[in-house]
């Protein structure tokens, strides 16, 4: 809101409050309304006269100008969608090397969208998702093939003495010492039941 001016009130300086108020009360503003109103239709005739101008511009526009300016509206649509394209490519090398060393579909297109979007957050959780799956099949893995112990007596048709040479063959030392107690086992049961 603007102030008042109160230069424009005569002998005001030396006036009490209560004149002082009255004074303030009885002031009357310049009324300026009818020139912002002239403004204001001058900003919107300028403005469709510019529009009228820009119309006309475009329309003496010669053809080889029109057709520079469609060339490089092509050429532009053309590039946004060679980007694309390449930006599909990259997701889709990843999720194949994903796929590759072991991810699950759905968890190779997340990461490899990650890995091409530079979300390296999202990318570090994935493979902690992975890890611990992995780590899942591997043990579930390492189960299966565990063999089960004999039934009934404690013998079996197993050729412990087979089973050590190749676990000392393929340097498994662990696989070593589990054949060689089992034969052992065998050994003693096999004794017991003479």
């Amino acid at each position: 809101m603007a102030k008042i001016d109160t230069s424009k009130i005569p002998g005001y300086a030396e006036m009490s409050a209560e004149d002082k108020l009255k004074a303030l009360e009885a002031f009357e503003y310049d009324d300026n309304a009818a020139e912002v109103e002239r403004l204001k239709g001058a900003v919107s005739k300028a403005n469709s006269e510019a529009a009228g101008w820009k119309k006309k511009h475009n329309e003496l526009l010669t053809e080889d100008e029109r057709k520079k300016q469609e060339d490089a509206d092509a050429l532009a649509n053309m590039k946004k969608e060679l980007d694309e394209l390449r930006k599909d490519k990259t997701i889709s090398e990843f999720k194949a090397k994903l796929i590759a060393q072991g991810y699950d579909e759905a968890l190779a297109s997340d990461t490899a969208q990650a890995m091409a979007d530079g979300d390296t957050a999202k990318v570090f959780a994935n493979q902690g998702k992975f890890l611990e799956d992995y780590a899942k099949k591997v043990k579930a893995d390492a189960m299966k093939k565990t063999p089960k112990p004999p039934a009934g007596d404690g013998s079996s048709d197993i050729d412990y003495s087979k089973k050590i040479e190749e676990a000392q063959q393929s340097g498994d030392m662990a696989a070593v010492a589990y054949y060689t107690r089992l034969k052992a086992q065998e050994e003693a049961q096999a004794k017991q039941n003479e």
